[in-house]
């Protein structure tokens, strides 16, 4: 029996609407758009603390770690400062992600394997805690076995490459990421995916196996323009079914 894929909905792009004229808006408002998300089916909501500041504001995640209705999950670096916001905060999940200044959104996956020693210690504190962790890699062997190894609870599998890629790439990167979840399945690590993800592809990405959650934003904000976001997030549910 297939079971059901968890629905994390991402509202950094909410706060980006926000924060384009200098924070001196405090409309749209996160909170508010957090709850037409649940209310629509999502049963996590995802943010990103970045180190510049550019959306989500340590405001936001002080509100949404008193008043999310539903699973928070905050994706971050891995610097000491952002893992003290994360034990003060207590999030249920942390979701450790690269951080470049230049980019306009997350480009790739960490490389858990490169900055293992660094991040041992900080899965460990942030896990006595009762905080999950999960590392949004590539779908790669390497990566799911460096994840495993530094204990985290789950993996995110960066969806962004084969979103764009067409034809005999795609079916390359698509192969990549099955072989990446069922490694990841094996070792006992929970698969979760996310990045680029619209409708159409997340009707593609229910046959991924394993697939125990999604975290989309972008796509959702998006079609909110037109269908408004509890109706976006309804129907983004029904395909995840």
């Amino acid at each position: 029996m297939k079971h059901k894929i968890r629905l994390g909905v991402n509202v950094d792009h909410v706060a980006t609407l926000r924060q384009v004229r200098g924070g001196t808006t405090s409309y749209p408002s996160v909170l508010d758009m957090v709850k037409r998300s649940v209310k629509g089916g999502a049963e996590q909501i995802t943010i990103h603390l970045r180190e510049d500041r550019r959306h989500i504001q340590l405001h936001d995640l002080k509100t949404l770690s008193k008043s999310c209705p539903v699973a928070l999950n905050l994706e971050m670096a891995a610097t000491s400062q952002m893992v003290s916001f994360a034990k003060k905060y207590r999030p249920d999940w942390v979701c450790f992600v690269p951080e470049k200044r230049a980019e306009l959104t997350t480009e790739g996956g960490l490389d858990v394997k490169k900055g293992f020693k660094k991040m041992f210690p900080m899965v460990e504190k942030l896990q006595r805690i009762g905080i999950e962790i999960s590392m949004f890699i590539e779908p790669s062997i390497e990566q799911v076995e460096a994840s495993y190894e530094i204990g985290a609870d789950a993996v995110e599998f960066h969806t962004g490459k084969w979103v764009h890629l067409k034809g005999a790439k795609k079916t390359k990167e698509w192969k990549r990421l099955v072989e990446a979840a069922e490694w990841a399945h094996y070792l006992g690590l929970n698969v979760h995916a996310g990045h680029g993800l619209d409708y159409a592809h997340s009707k593609l990405i229910n046959k991924l196996p394993h697939l125990q959650e999604v975290n989309i934003g972008h796509s959702l904000v998006c079609y909110a323009l037109e269908d408004g976001l509890e109706a976006s997030v309804r129907k983004m549910r029904k395909i995840l079914k």
